[in-house]
């Protein structure tokens, strides 16, 4: 099986059940201006999937006359996973506002030294809003950190930080009827998303086999929501 990392996998049905014992404390903090719900976690995960490198010489040879010399095996590993969750938001006026979300969540292997493969970066949403009754518009930012805590065992690549913005607006036409339509990535900005896939192509003249694909450039869209 190919994933989007650009491995290939082998699965393995001897694979025990993930057991995972999560603890949360999280805070709700309203006014009628202002509002903040921050959460921290912490996950420890006994048995948890993961693809390691393979050690099944036949397979390996396999993946390799397809192409991938280094292929991972689904295997059970001890890890722990902890992180924050914030969501907030200000009323800057009646009409203006402002809002985010921010997310971090750090992978660990308890059974070696290792991070966890294919962890999410530090990620914030702030969206600036300006709402009236029937129709809003916005613009956001969304900006990601570097991503250098990576499996060394797996040979993972570490990711430059980045950031965009969208633009954004809604319509009520009627009762029921919204129309939406947006610009994500206006300025056209490039980056590496790191849970994006690989270039698994070796004749692509703009990005070599084995490197991460880019993340979505400019796009447009419209939409249309009922509800009845």
């Amino acid at each position: 099986e190919v994933l989007s990392d650009g491995n290939n996998y082998i699965g393995d049905v001897s694979l025990d059940p993930e057991t995972a014992y999560q603890a949360e404390l999280g805070l709700d903090w309203h006014t009628p201006k202002a509002a903040f719900s921050p959460r921290v976690f912490y996950h420890h995960i006994d048995d948890y999937i993961q693809g390691t490198p393979s050690t099944n010489a036949a397979a390996n040879m396999l993946s390799a006359m397809m192409g991938n010399p280094d292929p991972l095996q689904f295997t059970n590993v001890d890890a722990k996973l902890y992180g924050i969750d914030a969501n907030w938001l200000v009323a800057l006026t009646n009409q203006w506002q402002l809002d985010g979300t921010v997310s971090y969540v750090r992978g660990e292997r308890r059974d070696t030294s290792d991070n966890l493969y294919r962890i999410a970066p530090l990620t914030a949403r702030t969206m600036l809003s300006y709402i009236k009754t029937e129709w809003s518009v916005g613009v956001e930012a969304v900006t990601v950190a570097s991503q250098d805590d990576v499996s060394s065992e797996n040979s993972e690549s570490k990711t430059s930080g980045y950031a965009f913005f969208n633009l954004l607006g809604s319509y009520q036409a009627t009762q029921g009827l919204t129309l939406s339509a947006g610009v994500n990535n206006v300025f056209d900005r490039e980056y590496q998303d790191h849970l994006g896939g690989y270039n698994r192509i070796k004749d692509n003249p703009d990005i070599a086999q084995g490197e991460r694909l880019p993340g979505l450039g400019r796009s447009a869209y419209v939409s249309a929501n009922f509800n009845w």
